[in-house]
């Protein structure tokens, strides 16, 4: 079974890549390489994960619609419109909570700390908010509501979600009174005093105005996270505010201070002092044309193999998706340090240590499955080696060379 999701992300590449030749053109500076190649691996990730979450999630509602659901109505207008309206109201509240929870907010986060708002924001989301939304979206079948046409639903509004993010389209005069527009979902995105916690909605505005959330956009919009953030990479983008629960869970001295932590709002401080990390200071250097060109290589290549993997990822057994994922998600998070000019003093090495350990990998997969296919891999990771062994500075030769001297 082909994964129509696989077929909409191009059309989403499309748009981003429109909106990006406009930003250049204009100089307006609303693109960075680097943040749409650390973009587009978020959601790498979070669309490799959906592909066992969003099994998860039927599963859950199924269960729920056979065992627990207290009304009986088949009735079509009952299930896509009665169920679109109940998918958006559950969806403003989960939206509020992952803003007011900080359990939930260490899952969002992600989705906002860029200081960018492009389309490529779109693809950024934390795959453990896929995860969270699993207990919130189970709730639904129980007054009736078809697992299947809520998926359905989900991946609707899911498309609407993504077309709000974007700075070049104005204000929608009446269509703002109803619906989500870009100018709403510019407001949530940002962190001026006025904008915090405004515009949870979904699809439907109204939501925002019944409770009291609803913002105009009238100030110029400062996007991002308040509080010490560096976009680094990927990784960190997902995972620090769990990295500051962990931290901070772990100095307080009561059971009950590192339980409240979890359910109180972000701004929340404890009462105890929450221990400082200072993280070791690396000194990058410039990334050399080469490795420019090294890393729009993997870009294209790693987002063009993972869209292929979400199409076909049925009919792969389950060690060589992993695989697949593994190297494509690796390589766009190179993508990013490296665009980002951030490489480390060691990358050559530790890129051609990547490169050698999943090309035993794929050779391991190949002798042991007979999948003719994994050798698209090993000449793709051969390639990678031969360019970068190529096209290493001249210091680092020298070095390995008298290494072995």
């Amino acid at each position: 079974m082909l994964n129509t999701t696989a077929f909409l992300i191009p059309v989403f590449l499309l748009l981003v890549s429109v909106e990006c030749y406009i930003s250049f053109r204009n100089r307006d500076d609303h693109y960075h390489h680097a943040n749409t190649a650390m973009n587009l691996c978020i959601g790498a990730m979070d669309q490799l994960v959906s592909l066992f979450s969003f099994g998860l999630l039927y599963f859950v509602m199924n269960y729920v619609f056979t065992h627990f659901r207290i009304i009986e109505n088949n009735n079509i207008w009952y299930q896509w419109i009665g169920g679109y309206v109940a998918v958006d109201f559950l969806s403003y509240w989960y939206h509020r909570w992952s803003h007011r929870v900080n359990i939930l907010w260490a899952g969002h986060i992600t989705h906002h700390s860029s200081d960018l708002f492009n389309y490529s924001n779109g693809f950024r989301t934390s795959f453990f908010q896929g995860i969270n939304r699993i207990f919130f979206w189970a709730f639904l079948p129980v007054f009736g509501f078809s697992p299947v046409i809520l998926l359905l639903i989900l991946k609707i509004s899911g498309v609407f979600d993504f077309l709000q993010h974007t700075t070049y389209v104005p204000k929608l005069k009446w269509i703002e009174k109803i619906f989500v527009t870009p100018s709403a979902h510019r407001v949530h995105h940002g962190k001026n005093d006025i904008y915090i916690d405004k515009n949870y909605g979904s699809n439907f505005i109204v939501w925002d105005k019944l409770f009291g959330t609803y913002q105009e956009e009238t100030e110029k919009v400062i996007y991002g996270i308040t509080g010490p953030y560096t976009d680094e990479n990927p990784y960190t983008a997902i995972s620090h505010h769990y990295r500051y629960l962990w931290n901070t869970m772990r100095s307080a001295p009561r059971w009950t201070d590192r339980i409240k932590l979890l359910f109180m709002p972000p701004e929340w401080k404890p009462s105890f002092a929450p221990p400082v990390h200072v993280r070791k200071a690396m000194t990058p250097r410039e990334c050399s044309l080469p490795l420019q060109r090294y890393a729009w290589l993997q870009l294209i290549a790693a987002v063009s193999g993972i869209n292929l993997i979400l199409a076909v990822h049925a009919y792969m057994p389950v060690q060589d998706l992993l695989l697949c994922s593994a190297i494509g998600i690796s390589s766009l998070a190179n993508a990013s340090l490296l665009l980002k000019h951030r490489v480390p003093p060691e990358f050559e090495r530790q890129e051609m240590a990547r490169i050698l350990a999943f090309l035993i990998l794929s050779l391991t997969c190949i002798y042991l499955n007979q999948n003719a296919y994994l050798w698209v891999l090993v000449i793709y990771l051969t390639s990678l080696a031969v360019y970068l062994a190529l096209t290493q500075p001249v210091s680092f030769r020298l070095k390995e060379r008298n290494q072995y001297r």
